[in-house]
């Protein structure tokens, strides 16, 4: 039987970005260029052009930009490309819903990693759940389950106690974990990318974290 012989290199990326990704990259754009377009910050990201511009569009209606004018293409019959400007410069991003709206809370998963670096001590699922709660936000066990597997496997989390019983499913028998001194690395919860498998993207490092991203290529 033919054997496959494989060779692992390192994919080149654009970083992907969330909204605070994309307000940081407007910014400095409008610094440095006096406007940008959405195809500029697409060029810097790892999302797609409808993302950048729900974003855009979002921000416009609530008075942080603005469409000043548009550029023409040489391409006959292509639309022209909208130009924008930012109208104020905060230095936290925007969080806001599709018709401009504040959007005031905290997502589970920003509230969880807040309730993570607050249990300096430990803490169980169950602690971590009550922990995260608020009036807005309620983590499922699910959900939180979830989002502690994730960064036990990127090494932010230090298993604390076991048991033979309970704990996380697929931790063999995890039950208490503790946030490592070293890996508490900022204020912005760290989330999940999809890029050739499964990696951490912390916000706060600007880079992911644990396994790196990797190809396997087939040699003839």
């Amino acid at each position: 039987m033919h054997k496959e012989h494989f060779q692992t290199a390192n994919l080149p990326v654009r970083v992907p970005r969330g909204y605070e990704g994309f307000w940081e990259i407007m910014v400095r754009l409008d610094k440095e260029q006096g406007c940008f377009t959405v195809a500029d910050v697409d060029g810097e990201s790892n999302v797609s052009v409808k993302c950048i511009s729900k974003y855009l569009t979002a921000l416009t209606r609530a008075g942080f930009a603005e469409q000043i004018t548009t550029r023409e293409h040489g391409i006959k019959g292509k639309y022209p490309t909208p130009l924008y400007k930012l109208l104020k410069h905060p230095t936290k991003a925007p969080r806001l819903r599709p018709d401009g709206s504040v959007v005031p809370a905290l997502t589970v998963h920003e509230q969880l990693w807040i309730a993570m670096r607050n249990l300096a001590t430990g803490f169980s699922l169950a602690e971590l759940m009550f922990a995260a709660t608020t009036e807005d936000v309620k983590p499922n066990k699910q959900t939180a389950g979830r989002f502690v597997r994730q960064l036990h496997s990127a090494g932010y989390l230090a298993v604390t106690r076991t048991t033979r019983r309970g704990g996380v499913k697929g931790r063999g028998g995890a039950a208490a974990w503790r946030l490592k001194p070293g890996m508490n690395t900022g204020p912005l919860a760290p989330s999940l990318k999809q890029i050739n498998g499964k990696t951490v993207w912390d916000p706060n490092l600007k880079k992911f974290v644990g396994e790196p991203s990797i190809a396997k290529e087939v040699k003839s």
